[in-house]
């Protein structure tokens, strides 16, 4: 179980690097796993460069798994403590970041695991307070302290009979959130600690999928309880942020 303040692990790397004569993605997925670590996912990047300067694209490098990768694992502090540890022999060229994380629900199936019920949040009728300036203005500013809010899912998981993340995405439009973004991994496995993985950076049957929100606190508190009613299984995080630009 995770605990509700949790360490957020992200290694960025290349698909196409390896460990002992496997791709390094995987060699790191395994090590969390073997390690009883929560759970962990690996999401292709669209266009990057590191340590050697050269910018690699999905869209051009695809063939040659020469693209950016990010791996994210969340687990209590000690226990992602001990993932850093041998993560030092395993990753020679890349990036390893931590950040410190609200679990808001962890859970897989039916599983009653929120800390927040729906009751806790009035979802607000009038979305007019969004917007700055005089009414009918469609300009929504975002300056200051915020919260980003990240829902890992499973590709299969549904909502209503339809896909789970694409449900979200338009519930976080329905109630005004300044905008969602969905990114769909290649490798993971999750709380029964099952590999799902896809073929070639093609389709498998359960991949995990990452939505994230990032908005005022106050907004991202009141998508919470809906979040939380949408998500059978899963696990959502709650990270702050500072925001530095947002105009539309």
């Amino acid at each position: 179980m995770i605990p509700e303040q949790a360490n957020l692990v992200r290694i960025y790397a290349n698909a196409n690097e390896k460990w002992h004569g496997q791709p390094l993605y995987r060699a790191i997925v395994e090590v969390a796993r073997r390690g009883g670590l929560a759970g962990a996912s690996v999401f292709p990047v669209e266009l990057g460069f590191g340590t050697h300067r050269r910018v690699h694209d999905i869209a051009s490098d695809y063939s040659s798994f020469e693209i950016p990768i990010s791996i994210e694992i969340v687990d209590a502090a000690e226990r992602a403590a001990g993932l850093l540890a041998e993560l030092e022999a395993l990753v020679g060229e890349g990036l390893v970041v931590v950040s410190s994380a609200r679990v808001v629900v962890y859970a897989h199936g039916n599983e009653q695991a929120a800390d927040l019920s729906v009751a806790d949040a009035p979802v607000a009728q009038n979305l007019a307070r969004r917007f700055a300036g005089n009414e009918g203005s469609t300009e929504m500013k975002i300056e200051g302290d915020g919260k980003r809010v990240s829902v890992y899912v499973g590709s299969s998981d549904t909502w209503r009979g339809r896909n789970l993340a694409v449900a979200v995405v338009e519930r976080c439009r329905e109630l005004g959130m300044a905008g969602a973004t969905v990114t769909r991994g290649v490798m993971g496995f999750g709380k029964h600690s099952v590999i799902h993985k896809s073929h070639l950076l093609g389709l498998s049957a359960d991949l995990p999928e990452k939505i994230e929100v990032v908005d005022k606190a106050e907004e991202i508190d009141r998508l919470l309880p809906a979040l939380v009613e949408m998500l059978g299984g899963g696990l959502i995080l709650v990270e702050a942020v500072h925001v530095i630009h947002y105009r539309h």
